[in-house]
């Protein structure tokens, strides 16, 4: 079968197709694989603000999501032009005709170029449709979920409601790589791993701008929440500390690529000739590991937040403003949110005799991260799962994986609502 999976969660526009392919025998496993995967992102509209505005993202998604589509589809081999003398029009007295201008009647853009792109190609060879409907921020939400009722009723297709967060962690079986003939794909390998009873019970750690949990999984689908933020988001943390050190937005990227130079530069700055910042050498920052002692799986990011705007504050304005400053403070800033990401996980791990790391969400793409908790889980001989950084960030192979791995659990496009504080 073939899925198309839609993800307009937050400021990507991320559409999909996923095909699979059922097993000759009980012994196999699916034959899973990733047609397109397209994004645009509005990192740089975006950026300018710091963050991401909710009415700003809603409104390029409605701009974006028939293109998108249009090129996923093409991708995939699935576009072909429409024969059909009819077309939607508000002039045609047409049940369906009428259902779409109501669907996206507050819509306004997102109806001309839906309307348009159904017009003018066919209804392609797909057997559903899988959408994001939460958690996420609302607006961005609803201009998927109508994006995708409306195709689901044009071309009667059924539609499954998908978890945002669930997603996440199922990017795992989604093979992000080309593959040999004679190499097992990456799907093959993990769900090998679950069906010899490997893999399960999980920890799951979900690291996004928005969400920072850790989550036990008994086996897909079932899931408890151990712990997750009080306040602040692991990810927002990094874009919020980002901007006081002028470093821009997505802030999480920007960090990783300064903490990377740490060693490299700290060690030599003040060993040029003529060197007018003769402190550098001394530089130490030592930032708290907040909630790091705590008996629960909380986190709290907020206070690290403010630790960095008080560290920055007290320097003299000469060596805040040095790249020597900003690439000891981005070592600190990541490996004060590691740290604790780290002992919350192998606490969780520890606690529950779980036999994997599985992680999901934007912010695991950090490579340091991931390191340091495929070291860790190697020394406690526990599986490490993590997807490729690409298929980390938001994206809609993920969300079509979630449907395929739910199927058939579909409901009627009119039932399909979001709901922006969606839980696991």
């Amino acid at each position: 079968m073939k899925i198309i999976g839609i993800d307009t969660s937050c400021d990507d526009t991320a559409i999909a197709v996923l095909a699979t392919e059922a097993p000759k025998s009980k012994k196999q496993s699916p034959n899973i694989k990733l047609l397109s995967n397209v994004v645009s992102s509005q990192v740089k509209l975006h950026a300018k603000y710091g963050g991401v505005y909710p009415s700003l993202a809603k409104r390029e998604h409605q701009k974006n999501l028939a293109p998108v589509l249009k090129k996923a589809l093409e991708e995939a081999g699935l576009l072909k032009i429409s024969n059909s003398k009819f077309l939607i029009s508000n002039q045609i007295p047409n049940s369906k005709s009428q259902t779409i201008q109501k669907i996206l009647e507050r819509d306004d853009i997102l109806r001309t170029k839906t309307i348009q792109f159904l017009n003018k190609y066919q209804k392609p060879k797909v057997d559903a449709i899988a959408v994001t409907v939460g958690p996420g921020l609302e607006p961005c939400l609803w201009a998927g979920v109508n994006f995708a009722r409306a195709l689901a009723m044009w071309w009667d297709l059924p539609i499954m409601p998908v978890n945002h967060l669930e997603a996440h962690l199922l990017a795992n079986f989604i093979d992000g790589e080309k593959q040999k003939r004679s190499d097992l794909s990456y799907f093959e390998k993990n769900i090998i791993k679950v069906r010899r009873g490997k893999t399960f019970p999980a920890v799951g750690l979900v690291v996004s701008g928005g969400h920072t949990e850790l989550v036990l999984i008994k086996k897909i689908g079932q899931y408890q929440i151990l712990g997750q933020t009080r306040d602040d988001a692991a990810g927002e943390c990094l874009d919020k500390t980002a901007r006081i050190l002028g470093l821009g937005y997505p802030g999480g990227p920007a960090i990783a690529r300064l903490a990377e130079q740490n060693e490299k530069l700290c060690h030599n700055s003040c060993d040029r000739t003529n060197c007018d910042m003769p402190k550098i050498k001394k530089l130490e920052i030592s930032l708290p590991r907040p909630m790091i002692n705590s008996k629960d799986y909380d986190f709290s990011f907020s206070g690290l937040k403010t630790a960095v705007l008080y560290d920055y504050k007290k320097r003299a304005k000469i060596i805040r403003e040095s790249r020597e400053y900003k690439i000891a403070m981005a070592k600190e800033i990541q490996q004060a949110v590691i740290d604790v990401l780290l002992k919350k996980t192998l606490k969780a791990i520890n606690d529950y005799q779980a036999k994997t790391i599985i992680l999901g969400g934007g912010v695991t793409a950090n490579n340091e991260l991931r390191h340091q908790l495929k070291t860790k889980s190697a020394k406690l001989k526990v599986n490490f799962l993590a997807p490729s950084p690409g298929l980390s960030l938001d994206n809609g192979a993920m969300v079509a994986m979630a449907a395929w791995l739910h199927f058939p659990k579909k409901k009627e496009w009119s039932r399909i609502k979001p709901n922006a504080n969606l839980s696991l």
